[in-house]
């Protein structure tokens, strides 16, 4: 831990540094990374470390502001929650999503460029590979990211608009560096596929059971999301069903117990120190990422923040105590006035706040719910609601379990709509994809009603769909192309 920490500041010192090599710089503390296991230690450096796509929850459908709580929303998630124009406080120049990504970038492509001036000995091949694997993905999920937050979406008429600056070696990141340029969006989709592709064939074979760490099994997945949100349907469906081949949903009856013996009654089968990723639902999780998701802004009953009744209710559409995932939006709270202080919902996937949880980025769940959306858009129904019933007969108590036929929906589109419906239920507040999925849905309008009943629309197509590209860029970089306002 010593030994990260030391080489993890050298990477920030020399990232924000003016020098143009990172062996320029003269070590911390008599400190330089020249081994195998150095870089190795730097690349854990540059995992995110931080929140960098919670508060987005906040522009989608997702969220409701419930002014009764004890805790009233922050200038920063109005900010969010209202549509600002800017998300950044006035006066503000960095922003911390664009900041922490671009680090990251930083910390990867340093390593990359180090690794290529190596020579290694025969039985360090695998570590090598691991290392560098471990770097292209990272690099490609920060990509991911930025492309998806501050340019357009996918599609081939957008492959020529304005993308993110892309540098891919350490020389480029440089936070002082003027005249920065937007790659085309077409042009960083296809680097984020090639890095993708890299990392898999580098991360194949490794036994890598850190779920803090990228592996094989997580890049088949981020393959799988990229093609599904680029049209790829065929693609998206052949590598999520590489990671169902290897991991089958888990059976969560074991959370029947939990009603027995919570001295809490039904409100305690989730509390402080038990969430709903401590149930069996924590042998699906495969990634986790971006700091402390049990200071998550929506958590349990203080916050202002909440999940939207709506997606309760989805969790209850066959019945009162029919899924077990109604567990982690009702309150289940009896007592009337803290009703009103809590809302109509909470959100209890983490546990206790005095425990390090970080958010999960990747499950297998979402392998099974590409693969259905995948059919259902190539127009094969019955495979579509295949998955769906695999899903359902995971989440749902046994006694309650529902079997859906193509037969129960007039057309095939009324099949997509039961898919992406469960999309949502499931993958709500995970890694960000709610505003990543609106957008690739056609940017529909969203509307928030605050404080006074004011009320507030992200229209349909609206600019602000996209994230503005920060002061501290753009000020470097005074040729650079802002987005529309």
């Amino acid at each position: 831990m010593k030994k990260y920490i030391k080489y993890a500041f050298l990477v920030l010192a020399v990232g924000f540094s003016g020098c143009k090599d990172m062996l320029d710089i003269k070590p911390v503390h008599s400190m330089m990374p020249k081994s195998l296991e150095d870089f190795e230690a730097v690349l854990l450096g540059g995992y995110p470390k931080t929140d960098f796509f919670a508060k987005t929850d906040m522009l989608t459908d997702n969220v409701y502001a419930n002014f009764n709580a004890d805790n009233q929303p922050t200038q920063e998630h109005e900010r969010w929650f209202t549509f600002s124009s800017s998300l950044l406080a006035p006066g503000t120049q960095s922003d911390p999503y664009w900041g922490q990504l671009y680090k990251s970038i930083f910390y990867a492509n340093s390593v990359l460029d180090n690794l290529k001036k190596m020579t290694i000995e025969p039985a360090q091949k695998s570590l090598y590979e691991q290392v560098q694997g471990e770097a292209y993905a990272l690099r490609a999920y920060c990509y991911f990211y930025l492309i998806n937050y501050y340019a357009d979406v996918y599609s081939p008429a957008n492959l020529n608009l304005p993308g993110v600056p892309m540098p891919l070696n350490a020389e480029d990141v440089n936070t002082n560096t003027g005249n920065n340029e937007r790659t085309p969006l077409g042009k960083v989709w296809e680097q984020i596929l090639l890095d993708i592709d890299q990392a898999s064939t580098l991360l194949s074979g490794k036994k890598i059971t850190d779920r803090y760490r990228f592996s094989y099994n997580t890049m088949q997945l981020f393959r799988a999301r990229v093609d599904l949100m680029m049209g790829n349907y065929e693609s998206a469906i052949k590598y999520a069903s590489l990671v169902i081949n290897e991991y089958p949903l888990a059976d969560l009856s074991g959370i029947e117990g939990l009603f027995e013996n919570s001295s809490g009654g039904l409100k305690g089968v989730l509390n402080l120190n038990f969430g709903f990723v401590d149930t069996q639902v924590n042998k699906e999780l495969m990634f986790f990422t971006g700091g402390k998701a049990n200071n998550n802004p929506y958590y349990y009953g203080t916050g202002a923040m909440k999940p939207v009744e709506e997606i309760l209710n989805l969790s209850k559409r066959y019945g009162e105590l029919s899924d077990y995932r109604q567990f982690i939006y009702d309150p289940m709270e009896e007592n009337a006035t803290q009703q009103i202080k809590t809302g109509k919902t909470v959100y209890k996937m983490y546990a206790s706040q005095t425990l390090l949880v970080y958010y999960v980025a990747f499950k297998a769940s979402e392998a099974y719910l590409i693969r259905s959306e995948a059919q259902a858009r190539l127009n094969k129904s019955e495979l579509a609601l295949n998955d769906i019933n695999l899903i359902l007969k995971s989440r749902m108590r046994k006694d309650f379990v529902k079997t859906l036929n193509v037969s129960d929906f007039a057309d095939n589109a009324a099949v997509l709509n039961r898919v992406l419906e469960e999309r949502r239920l499931e993958l709500a507040f995970d890694a960000g994809l709610r505003f990543l999925d609106l957008r690739r849905f056609g940017k529909p309008e969203i509307v928030h009603v605050y404080k006074d009943a004011k009320v507030f629309t992200l229209k349909k197509d609206d600019p602000r769909y996209i994230m503005q590209i920060p002061p501290s860029e753009s000020e470097n970089s005074p040729g650079m192309p802002l987005n529309p306002r």
